[in-house]
Order: structure tokens, then C-alpha cells, then sequence
């Protein structure tokens, strides 16, 4: 039981680290990736994240049908979208016939009422609304049930960078509000060095790769913070409960390990040189983070100004 436990959060884990949505399918690939570490699946997940690259959702389903085969949960959702073709269907025949019973209350009424039996054609027009009726009920319960069959897509987080999962500025108001209220602060601002030199080389998929693998390298160093995209090119952590020691510390060990990568390109496998970042620190008392905000960036710059690859303070 301890064994099935370990490789469940082992499993998440993997999840988590590369941003995969915790589906049964996703959940089941991650499964299959750390059960067997020699397997050509786990030998094609390490050709893709070589470097610290991020799987995405298209690279993983690639490889399910690769080695694995489709999911469940694929069957399961062609079979809803099958239900969902046919309750359409479905709701649009009954919607065909309550116009049809209409009419032909309508046709049938003035012919009674023609013949001179008008309590025969009260009675029958009943018996038709009745119909009518029931028909209505039934397109409302299609409509329904075709609503809970095809899942609506959850909307996108608005407080999240889509590209690296980090809080965006709007996401980061409260961290902010929280820094300005405390007792003291840091600020650490990172960005990757040469990125405009890397995108006009290369195009900017690698550069927002390249960006992925240094917002992955952050959040493993710093993995008890929050990390904020605060604009392009720039990561930012604020935070209250680290000593400033331990905070430069980390940065730095963030940064040796970010230039320890081995970037490649992911369809030829050619490597891209070795990519550096550079850092700021800021420390900031109550009332002053947007100061140490802005000192935490100047000081991330003239690092990147000196060569990179380095920390200012």
C-alpha cells in the first residue's frame, strides 16, 4: 500500500512539475513514465524535457498514442460527443414535432368546427395542447441533459501567466497588498540574459521555451514562494518569511543551476549554448515595497548590464 501511495505522489508530482492538467489521462501517462524508468516511454519524455523543458498537452497525447494508446478518457469523451450529436438530434425532431402538433391543432379545430360539433373540437384541441405540452417538456429535459453531457471549458485563470503557470501582475495584488502591510520584505527580480539575441536566432517558440525552463528552474529553488511573471522577460518573488541570507542564497543557486542547463531544440535536438540569468535584491520595510519593487528591477538590470549571470543587491 505505501509503494502504490509513493508512486501516486510521485505521479502528481510530475503533474505539477510540468503544469499537466491532473486528468485520468495525464494521471495515468505519469503513472506509466515513473513506473518504468528504462522504458522507450520514459526514454521519450527525457528526449523531450532534456534541458528542463516542460511537456505540454499536445507532446504527452503524442506520446500516449505512441506507446501507450488512447486513454479512457478519450473513449469516454467520443462517446459524449456521440450523446451529444444524438440528443441534438433528438431535440431538434422534437422540436419539429411540437410545431407539427401546432399546426395541425390549428388545421384540425377549423375542420371540426366547419362539421358543426364544437365539443368535439374543444375536447380534441385539449388532447392536442396536452401533446403540445408534453413535447415541450421533453425538448427541455433534451436540452438539459445535452448541457451536463458536453462539458463547458473551465475559463482560463485570469491571475496566472499562461505560458509558465506564474502569477501575473493582477494575480500578485494580494502578495504586494501582503508585503506592504508586514514588517519587512525582500524582493528578488530575475530575467533571462541575451532573450532578445536567443528569439531572433532561434524564434520566439524556443525563446518562450527558454523562458518555461527558467520559470521551472525558479519555482524548484523556491518552492515554498510564489512566483510572479511581472512582464515579459521578468520573474519576480516576494516575500516576508525567508532571512535575507537564505534569500541570496537561493537566488544564486538558482541561477548556477539555470546556467548548468543544457537547452536544446526540441525538434532536432541541437543544443542552443549555455543561457544565463541574472537577479536583483531589494529589501524593503513596511510601507516601502513599491520602492524595493523598483530597486529589486534596477538592480536585476545592471546585473544584466555587467554580463549577466550574476546577483546585485
Amino acid at each position: 500500500m505505501r509503494t502504490a501511495f509513493e508512486r501516486a505522489r510521485r505521479a502528481i508530482n510530475f503533474l505539477e512539475l510540468h503544469q499537466l492538467d491532473p486528468s485520468p489521462g495525464h494521471y495515468e501517462f505519469a503513472l506509466a513514465v515513473i513506473a518504468a524508468p528504462g522504458s522507450r516511454l520514459s526514454e521519450a519524455v527525457a528526449a523531450h524535457t532534456d534541458g528542463g523543458l516542460r511537456l505540454t498537452g499536445a507532446i504527452v497525447q503524442e506520446l500516449i498514442d505512441q506507446h501507450i494508446g488512447p486513454p479512457r478518457e478519450v473513449s469516454l469523451d467520443r462517446r459524449e460527443r456521440t450523446v451529444a450529436r444524438q440528443t441534438q438530434e433528438l431535440g431538434t425532431l422534437t422540436s419539429d414535432a411540437h410545431d407539427l402538433t401546432a399546426a395541425l391543432g390549428r388545421d384540425v379545430g377549423t375542420m371540426v368546427d366547419q362539421a358543426g360539433d364544437p365539443a368535439a373540437a374543444i375536447d380534441f384541441v385539449a388532447r392536442l395542447s396536452g401533446a403540445e405540452r408534453e413535447l415541450a417538456a421533453l425538448r427541455s429535459e433534451v436540452v438539459r441533459l445535452r448541457d451536463n453531457i458536453v462539458p463547458v471549458a473551465p475559463p482560463e485563470d485570469e491571475d496566472r501567466d499562461d505560458l509558465t503557470q506564474a502569477l501575473n501582475r493582477s494575480g500578485a495584488r494580494g502578495l504586494m497588498e501582503s508585503a506592504e502591510s508586514g514588517e519587512g520584505h525582500i524582493v528578488l527580480a530575475f530575467s533571462v540574459d541575451e532573450l532578445a539575441a536567443i528569439n531572433e536566432r532561434f524564434g520566439m517558440a524556443v525563446g518562450d521555451n527558454v523562458l518555461n525552463a527558467f520559470a521551472t528552474t525558479l519555482q524548484q529553488t523556491f518552492d515554498d514562494q510564489e512566483l510572479i511573471r511581472w512582464s515579459g522577460n521578468e520573474f519576480l518573488f516576494i516575500t516576508r518569511d525567508l532571512p535575507v541570507a537564505a534569500a541570496r542564497l537561493r537566488a544564486e543557486q538558482a541561477l548556477t543551476a539555470f546556467a548548468a542547463r543544457r537547452l536544446r531544440l526540441r525538434g532536432s535536438g541541437e543544443p542552443i549554448g549555455t543561457v544565463t540569468a541574472s537577479a536583483g535584491m531589494a529589501v524593503g520595510q513596511a510601507g516601502g515595497q513599491e520602492e524595493s519593487l523598483i530597486t529589486a528591477r534596477a538592480n536585476n538590470a545592471l546585473a544584466a548590464d555587467r554580463g549577466g549571470n550574476r546577483l546585485e543587491e
